[in-house]
């Protein structure tokens, strides 16, 4: 927990300003337009297009949780993922 809950506050607040930026868009003004709920222009246009930095973020994220999971589980002697990449 302690080590993931930065991080996920981190994707939350990219997450918001990527999909508001996504919502002022003019696609979505248009689908909106073209009769489209409001629920369904997020999740069929806007979602899709807010993901990409979120996804770009989790990537380099990765590698920090795996080097934080390594640091805690031998720093702790837990058995886990860290641990055995470490001993590897």
């Amino acid at each position: 927990i302690a080590l993931a809950l930065p991080q996920a506050s981190i994707l939350a607040r990219v997450m918001r300003s990527a999909l508001i930026e996504t919502l002022g868009q003019d696609y979505i003004r248009t689908a909106r337009a073209k009769g489209l709920s409001r629920r369904q222009a997020t999740t069929r246009h806007a979602l899709r297009n807010a993901l990409i930095p979120v996804l770009t973020i989790i990537g380099l994220q990765f590698s920090f949780l795996l080097a934080g999971a390594i640091i805690i589980e031998n720093v702790f002697y837990l058995p886990g993922l860290g641990r055995l990449i470490f001993q590897a």
